[in-house]
């Protein structure tokens, strides 16, 4: 069956959200789908170079007004599609009742939880949500969310985001002391690793303050991040006035981001919920990258966290990750425990190939979509 898929979140655009949809929907039948989206820089180039058909619009945001009611309806005819999949559910979610065809949509967080507490708009997602063919959630959070609005939504599947197991893989040692060299690491340094996009609610504040209480009682720790963002000069001072062993490498190349994961003994982002639980975790495709490079990870209780990192096994949620003490002490048990870091290690491992492998999700997401 073919459908048409409409977004705003897509390459060449850099985000979570972006390459979830990618990475996803590249991986189906190329003649079972078409792209509708908005356009961005450098987007002929991508398009180009894809075995898919893409389409983009002139305006710069899709939104939901007659108009794209029309456009919608009209690419879906002219590619035989028999089915819509809308993404975000709101606002692009809102064009869905009034489209010719029957549609679907996928829920990823943000866009469920805060809509959902407010009372109109809850009626809204609600009403999206439930005329909905079907609607994938990208982990257990978004969907326990739209549930939470909407009811037991009858036909809600769970997808979550993935990795590429391939391109994201265990280093042998010589391999590790290679890509330390790429950022410039010394082979006995003890590496926490952080991998985000630098604003308030991923924790990295907590993280510092706890590697700078550590650094006398491990020398040779250092804490690199990788990212930027707002809240980048912040942190940059909070390092500087605790005089933490932290370096700030910026945005990460796709070409090294995997050899700065599997150089790490540690992964770690304290994620956080902010303003009353409407800013959460939707899932943390950073904890799945790392485990599919072998490594811990040490994530704080948000929203879907708990869904990427299995605590105990493959690392540890801290419960509250505001606590500078309550991450001293995890950091303190991985790094004094070469054993348990290899043994989490190989576990994440494991659970990376089976759960959060793309291939194997677009499977599941084919299925759904029957192509």
């Amino acid at each position: 069956m073919k459908h048409l898929l409409v977004t705003n979140d897509f390459p060449p655009k850099i985000g979570g959200i972006q390459n979830l949809l990618y990475e996803w929907w590249r991986r189906l039948p190329p003649e079972s789908f078409a792209v509708l989206t908005s356009p961005y820089a450098g987007s002929q180039d991508f398009d180009r170079a894809q075995n898919f058909l893409i389409r983009r619009t002139r305006e710069s945001v899709l939104l939901p007004h007659p108009l794209m009611v029309r456009r919608i309806n009209k690419m879906a005819q002219e590619f035989g599609a028999e089915l819509v999949v809308l993404d975000p559910a709101l606002p692009l979610g809102l064009v869905g009742p009034r489209l010719n065809l029957p549609y679907a949509v996928v829920l990823h967080g943000a866009e469920v939880t805060v809509p959902g507490r407010l009372p109109v708009t809850k009626q809204i997602l609600s009403r999206v949500l439930n005329k909905a063919e079907f609607v994938i959630a990208s982990g257990g959070y978004p969907a326990d969310e739209a549930n939470r609005v909407a009811g037991q939504i009858k036909n809600l599947t769970v997808i979550t985001p993935g990795v590429d197991i391939k391109r994201f893989k265990q280093l042998t040692a010589s391999e590790k002391s290679q890509a330390r060299q790429i950022f410039s690491i010394s082979d006995d340094a003890e590496l926490v690793v952080g991998v985000s996009r630098l604003v308030p609610r991923k924790g990295f504040d907590v993280l510092i303050r706890a590697v700078a209480h550590l650094a006398s009682e491990h020398p040779k720790l250092r804490l690199v991040i990788g990212g930027d963002g707002r809240d980048r000069k912040r942190l940059e001072r909070i390092a500087r006035e605790l005089r933490a062993p932290v370096t700030f490498l910026g945005r990460v190349s796709d070409d090294n981001l995997a050899s700065l994961y599997g150089c790490a003994d540690v992964n770690a982002m304290l994620c956080r919920s902010r303003w009353g639980g409407l800013e959460q975790e939707g899932f943390g495709i950073v904890f799945a990258e790392a485990a599919a490079c072998g490594v811990p990870q040490i994530a704080g209780r948000s929203g879907g966290a708990s869904d990427a990192v299995a605590h105990g096994q493959t690392g540890f949620i801290v419960e509250n990750p505001n606590r500078v003490d309550d991450v001293v002490r995890t950091l303190r048990q991985l790094l004094g425990d070469k054993s348990l870091r290899h043994q989490m290690g190989q576990a994440s491992r494991f659970r990376a190939e089976n759960l959060f492998d793309y291939d194997k999700l677009a499977v599941s997401l084919g299925r759904i979509l029957r192509v």
